[in-house]
């Protein structure tokens, strides 16, 4: 396949605006996969340098003010040579002179990030809520009898920004990434959204979440933001915004990396304005794989306004499920709580469930997770019009059905392939008793249960995984000297000097939780693997 080597997008933010078929100048931003890192001209004192010739001489031209890595934070060969480029111009005559340089392809525009939320919390209206049906409606109180979360479960959200001095996130943040750019309402807006998840509960103030004890990882807007989270052992990312209605194959490259490391994706579907209208498609929400989320009231209404469909949130065929959306309880700023609308809430109520839906079984990958919330949906379709049929995805999230569905779900061991064949590892061996510490050492030589076959896998392999705590780790073609593992949150909970001529460390983790075990060899990471411990 021939290589892609440049994709040209825009970038709307803020009072930027960039009018297609208008040939006056204006700021656009765009992304490109660059060959070579050798190609990208050096600037200095505003003039471009170096370089290649060709790119240079465009870059100038257009008065390019900045290039650098889009999404630095990814470990997909393609899109570690996507660059941003912010320049002055029209993108018509900006893609066109790229893409006759010879080394440039699929121009497509791209990111115009919009916050989702239609009626936001208003600055003058508060009230001490008497009740809180989107709770109520997803039966919380239920799903909390079986789980009410736990602190090693982080669940990530990506918004504008947040007020880290609200009391419903003090102590329940364990990392955030505040922006320097955005206004007070993507400050509120962030709050709202992530208080939503998992803000603090059960703590006699404001008001509960439906994540209860989980724990956040908040991050400013953006597609490397999400990859950030998902290396940090993050495994359910809260999206409640849009990047824009246009399609790109690099949005799927960046989506394929999030669940190939297991990371669940939860998007606001939009709010009906946008796109077209209420059935337009927004990304990343129309992305295959992500669980795209729309808005009912407290009657499983989809029409805010019963009988008027212009008051609907979206509606289309990747919707996945629905939850409250529409003048629900939340809190924006420190001390302020009243209701807002947008699907931008509708979403955190979803991956508040997840979380408690990890707490509970840890072992879920991300394929069960959605189809235990599509086969515990409620049904909302008899009560709306014929006009959503199809449109509102499994029905409504009802969290207490999903948790007391996995009350009873066995996970599966995860097989190892070896050489075409089935091989389970046993699981028998018993725990060291009064290890107190969250990872203890069983053995340093490899168990044998392998024989003289040979791993299928290249390189690095960790198994079995997810595990009951006890698993083994062997590798080929390194030598490593240090074996470390760390948390969700980046804590350090182990590190092992290893002997010279091993090939395989057999290890247990006490303790159920997300965690990354890092080969270390001469001072670097030779090997990252995530450990799903249940």
């Amino acid at each position: 396949m021939k290589l892609v080597r440049l994709v040209i997008v825009v970038l709307l933010f803020g009072a930027t605006t960039t009018s297609f078929g208008q040939e006056k100048e204006e700021a656009v931003k765009v992304w490109g996969t660059i060959d070579s890192d050798p190609f990208i001209p050096i600037q200095e004192h505003g003039i471009w340098k170096e370089g290649d010739v060709h790119l240079r001489e465009v870059f100038n031209a257009f008065d390019v003010k900045s290039c650098a890595k889009a999404l630095p934070d990814s470990r997909s060969e393609k899109l570690q040579r996507v660059y941003e480029v912010e320049a002055v111009g029209s993108f018509e005559d900006f893609s066109r002179s790229l893409s006759v340089l010879g080394y440039c392809s699929q121009i497509d525009p791209a990111p115009e990030y919009e916050l989702l939320s239609v009626d936001p919390f208003p600055d003058d209206y508060s009230f001490t809520f008497s009740n809180d049906y989107a709770l109520d409606l997803i039966n919380a109180e239920i799903a909390w009898e079986y789980s009410t979360g736990d602190p090693n479960t982080v669940i990530g959200v990506v918004a504008g920004g947040f007020y880290l001095n609200h009391e419903q996130l003090q102590g329940n943040v364990v990392a955030a990434q505040n922006p320097i750019y955005a206004s007070p309402y993507y400050y509120m807006h962030g709050t709202a959204v992530s208080i939503a998840a998992a803000g603090n509960t059960n703590n006699a103030i404001g008001k509960s979440s439906i994540g209860y004890n989980c724990q956040l990882s908040l991050k400013s807007l953006g597609y490397n933001e999400m990859l950030q989270l998902c290396y940090q052992g993050v495994r359910v990312i809260n999206v409640s915004w849009t990047s824009g209605c246009f399609y790109t194959g690099y949005y799927d490259l960046i989506m394929n990396e999030l669940f190939e490391n297991g990371c669940i994706v939860v998007a606001a579907a939009g709010n009906g304005g946008q796109c077209g209208g209420p059935t337009g498609v927004l990304y990343p929400a129309g992305l295959d794989g992500v669980i795209s989320v729309s808005s009912v009231g407290p009657w499983d209404n989809h029409e805010r306004i019963p009988g008027d469909p212009n008051s609907t949130h979206q509606h289309n065929a990747q919707v996945d499920i629905c939850a409250p959306g529409y003048d629900v309880a939340g809190t924006n700023f420190p001390g302020n709580y009243l209701t807002g609308s947008g699907s931008s809430f509708a979403a955190p109520y979803v991956t508040g469930a997840i979380g408690l839906m990890l707490s509970l079984r840890p072992c879920l990958s991300r394929e069960e997770v959605i189809s235990v919330l599509k086969q515990t949906a409620v049904d909302i379709y008899p009560i709306n019009s014929s006009d959503y049929d199809g449109l509102l995805g499994a029905g409504r999230l009802d969290a207490g059905a999903a948790l007391q569905y996995l009350s009873t779900y066995q996970c599966a061991e995860p097989p190892l392939t070896v050489d075409g064949n089935v091989v389970l590892i046993s699981m028998n061996n018993p725990r060291p008793q009064g290890n107190t510490n969250p990872v203890g050492v069983y053995s340093n030589q490899s168990s044998g249960v392998l024989g003289n076959m040979e791993l299928e896998a290249a390189n690095v392999n960790l198994f079995p995984n997810p595990s009951k705590g006890q698993f083994t780790v062997r590798w080929e073609g390194i030598h490593p000297q240090e074996i470390q593992i760390t948390d969700a949150t980046g804590k350090q909970v182990f590190s092992q000097l290893q002997s010279a001529g091993l090939n395989s460390a057999e290890l247990i983790l006490c303790q159920t939780g997300v965690y990354f075990l890092k080969l270390i060899e001469e001072g670097r990471i030779v090997a990252n693997k995530k450990v799903v411990i249940y």
